[in-house]
């Protein structure tokens, strides 16, 4: 079997039994010769493949295209932070609803590389629902508010979502008005996490602390630099038994990065163990991929 016959039948098989969003094909993750510069993710009914070497990837545009469940293809050229998209394949509109979960989302597949929904995510954010109910929650760099509709669809009794960006947070709102969730119980801080550990504090404290900063976000978030002086701030934050879940995504910084820096600023947290994020997003290199470190403020361990 060629490399490219290969990278296409996982696709479709994958899209065979998908039941929703859903990472087709991991190229980036290392596992697929020839494909290492190539994502393929199902936002039904549509096809978003990401090319990150200029590549246009005719096999797989082909051979989804030909799948009566896809009405469309998408694909992405991804130049650094700059992005490109253009439909190759029906017609793929500018924004569109996906059910996840039985919830709803809007996607934007045309603005950035970051179309409103980290399919690597889905199983947190069941872990989230599941442990919602009655809680108060903060939601750190929340960008389009997912795991904030998931929380208050769990029964969540408020959660505070802050992002730096007002568009994305207005993105998350609108989200959580597509699934007509009370909007009295979701609370939007458009501001810099470093210039509002005050105002975040007087809100508290918290039953959960979700935590998913940016890699790199230049101007905003540099994990090198910024991680342990969010993590210092953790513990003030959430409740004594309080849940902390820090996330990072960055193909350099493996595990023992958190750990490491929540034993220095964080030494109140223990951790209960690393959750498990989507299988389809899988790396030859285990630590390069998304890390969720299950914490809790000032408790051993008790999972």
């Amino acid at each position: 079997m060629t490399y490219a016959a290969e990278a296409t039948q996982v696709c479709l098989a994958r899209l065979e039994i998908a039941e929703g969003p859903r990472r087709l094909l991991h190229g980036r993750g290392g596992s697929y010769a020839g494909h290492h510069q190539v994502v393929v993710d199902w936002y039904p009914p549509y096809v978003l493949i990401g090319s990150f070497d200029g590549g246009e990837y005719s096999d797989l545009v082909g051979a989804l295209s030909a799948r009566s469940e896809v009405e469309g293809v998408l694909l992405q050229m991804r130049r650094g932070r700059e992005t490109s998209a253009k439909s190759v394949m029906g017609h793929v509109p500018e924004e569109f609803l996906v059910e996840e979960r039985s919830l709803a989302f809007r996607i934007r597949p045309y603005r950035s590389q970051n179309v409103g929904l980290f399919l690597d995510m889905a199983p947190i954010r069941d872990w989230v629902r599941e442990r919602a109910l009655n809680k108060k929650i903060l939601n750190l760099f929340a960008y389009t508010c997912a795991f904030s509709v998931y929380a208050i669809a769990g029964g969540a009794e408020v959660v505070f979502n802050n992002d730096m960006s007002r568009p994305a947070l207005d993105w998350g709102r609108d989200n959580h008005r597509i699934n007509r969730q009370d909007l009295g119980r979701v609370k939007m801080l458009p501001h810099n996490v470093f210039r509002s550990w005050g105002k975040l504090s007087k809100l508290g404290p918290y039953d959960m602390v979700i935590c998913d900063p940016p890699t790199l976000q230049r101007g905003s978030f540099v994990a090198e630099t910024d991680y342990g002086r969010v993590i210092k701030r953790l513990t003030s934050l959430v409740k004594p038994g309080g849940d902390v879940l820090v996330c990072l995504n960055s193909p350099f910084l493996g595990r023992q990065f958190i750990e490491d820096h929540v034993t220095r600023w964080g030494d109140k947290l223990t951790l209960q163990g690393w959750l498990r994020t989507s299988t389809d997003f899988n790396e030859a290199n285990t630590e390069a991929g998304l890390k969720v470190g299950h914490y809790r403020n000032g408790l051993a361990d008790r999972r």
